[in-house]
């Protein structure tokens, strides 16, 4: 794998850094193309997009050295100087960021779940983007499988892709009121936690040394937060869902039934035979 992608004399420039700043503008883009649509101005949504993204930093940086305190200290150095010690917390990016972008919102009395639906979608992008960074980097090695190990990064960014697609597919159902506001940041808390908990399993347990378990119970607590928020947002849809199953499976059994009494029917009124009487008359 290629963890360092240059190096210009004593600066090296990290495939994953690179990564994350791809998925950056490629972001912004999909923030661009969706808010033309919308009635949010560019320049406060963008405005929003880049604090948001520089507290995901900063925040993802400062609770990876506070969880690997033995090595960081109180060192502030070590937490300026990420080319010598590299390392970023998925779930402080995503404190900090949505955090931020909650807070600014409020400040701009912007509605949240609305704005929110318009980002989604560019968060997906991020994500996939920093996981393919961390594929090529070799930063998450997976578990030995007869002949190869488990490519841990790659599944997560398939995965992520999948979500990418499908929260594009949920944001224009959300425009055409289709979808409650605010189901789409739900849909993404659950969907990106269940990946960093589901394929938590698979790595190395040399990649394990750098996480925490306090992230791992940490994205536990967010999907399944997020996971009864999505059932509250789709709760009708479900609901009547449910209820078409049902009544298409009781017709259907109906359905079954009325076929059989009438071929029993038909076939004992083929098999008895009419019964001709005399006439005494004559």
């Amino acid at each position: 794998m290629l963890p360092i992608f240059a190096q210009l004399g004593s600066l090296y420039l990290y495939t994953y850094g690179i990564f994350l700043m791809l998925g950056f503008f490629w972001a912004c883009f999909f923030i661009w193309k969706h808010i033309r649509i919308s009635k949010f101005e560019e320049e406060m949504t963008f405005d929003i997009a880049f604090m948001s993204f520089g507290a995901a930093l900063l925040v993802g940086r400062l609770l990876y050295g506070l969880l690997h305190f033995n090595e960081f200290g109180l060192n502030i150095l070590k937490y300026i100087l990420v080319n010598g010690y590299p390392g970023i917390s998925p779930i402080g990016m995503v404190i900090g960021g949505i955090g931020t972008m909650y807070i600014v919102c409020q400040q701009k009395k912007l509605k949240f779940d609305e704005f929110s639906d318009y980002i989604v979608p560019s968060l997906f992008i991020f994500t996939l983007s920093t996981e393919l960074g961390a594929f090529i980097a070799g930063v998450e090695p997976g578990i030995l499988w007869k002949w190869f190990r488990h490519p841990v990064a790659l599944y997560k960014a398939l995965v992520l892709g999948v979500g990418a697609l499908i929260s594009i597919r949920m944001f224009y159902n959300v425009r055409k009121e289709k979808i409650e506001k605010g189901a789409l940041l739900s849909f993404f808390f659950g969907l990106y936690s269940l990946t960093y908990v589901v394929f938590h399993y698979l790595k190395d347990k040399r990649a394990l040394l750098t996480e925490s378990p306090f992230e791992l119970w940490l994205f536990s607590i967010l999907l399944l937060t997020s996971c009864f928020y999505f059932v509250y947002y789709f709760r009708v849809l479900m609901i009547s869902s449910i209820r078409n199953f049902i009544n298409l499976k009781t017709n259907y059994v109906k359905q079954i039934v009325k076929n059989i009494s009438r071929k029993t029917k038909k076939h004992s009124g083929g098999g008895t035979e009419k019964v001709i009487t005399p006439d005494r008359s004559s």
